[in-house]
């Protein structure tokens, strides 16, 4: 954790606090249909992530309610990261079977004004595999298509901190050799897996040219809580491009019996940037 000595600088950028997006990782932690409306209607967020069945579950009514409420959506994982990463060694048949169905579900978003949708092919197990590599760049070419018909950027998240510095340069050498508009990253950044006197840019380096979500993530059964030192250093670094989000809490526990509990220290979080002065 900083010292305040550490964060002096936060007033210069207050103007840049009150305009981030905030809200709640629903479908990163597959909270329940119950548990959801209660732990992202919160007073400070106006960002929401949700799973992909919950928002396609409601009614025409009860979308258009809630794109009003929140002026941001994103859709958490599309697939299972467990069904994701078995793509990568499944037959040709298979691939195209899953190209399909994540065109639709693509397609069924992007008509309901959900323009940002993830995919988790677990990065960093892959990224020493160059076989695996390739097939993750050879899928990511077959859905630019639908990218582009749609709008809808496809999220593939990375977790920090990385394994191994070294593993940086090799996503963001992967992410320049894409050239595909419509593909950006999610961080899921754990703050106290972090050293006090780390860095966000030798952590990330350009990540932030390539963000589009920000989750941050902690073991609340654990009693880790997410304080402003967590999070000023990251929205330094953000702030350098006026990256306006939208930054999503996700506490983990079992159950997600702390969820509730969690998101409302999360919003009363906000509340406190926001009256930095």
């Amino acid at each position: 954790m900083q010292d305040s000595a550490s964060i002096k600088n936060i007033p210069s950028l207050n103007g840049y606090y009150r305009k981030v997006h905030f809200g709640f990782a629903a479908g990163r932690l597959n909270l329940s249909a119950a548990q959801i409306p209660e732990c992202t209607d919160r007073k400070n967020f106006d960002a929401a992530e949700l799973p992909y069945e919950y928002f396609t579950s409601l009614s025409d009514s009860g979308k258009k309610n809630l794109k009003k409420r929140f002026p941001i959506l994103h859709c958490g994982n599309l697939l299972t990261p467990e069904l994701t990463a078995l793509i990568l060694g499944a037959g040709k048949n298979i691939q195209q079977e899953f190209i399909r169905t994540c065109s639709r579900m693509f397609q069924t978003l992007a008509a309901d004004g959900v323009n940002c949708g993830a995919l988790d092919f677990s990065l960093m197990q892959s990224i020493q595999d160059d076989l695996q590599m390739r097939t993750i760049s050879e899928l990511l070419r077959k859905l630019h298509p639908v990218l582009l018909e749609t709008g809808m950027t496809l999220l593939l998240p990375v977790r920090l901190p990385l394994p191994d510095a070294a593993l940086r340069e090799k996503l963001t050498a992967f992410l320049k050799d894409q050239m595909i508009a419509g593909l950006k990253l999610r961080l899921e950044i754990h703050p106290h897996e972090l050293k006090p006197d780390f860095k966000a840019e030798d952590l990330a380096g350009i990540f932030r040219l390539e963000t589009r979500s920000v989750i941050f993530c902690c073991n609340a059964d654990s009693g880790n809580r997410l304080l402003r030192v967590h999070l000023t250093p990251w929205l330094r670094y953000f702030a350098l491009t006026a990256f306006p989000g939208p930054y999503f809490f996700c506490p983990f526990s079992q159950k997600n019996r702390l969820a509730e509990i969690e998101s409302e220290s999360f919003s009363k979080l906000k509340e406190e940037l926001n009256n930095i002065r």
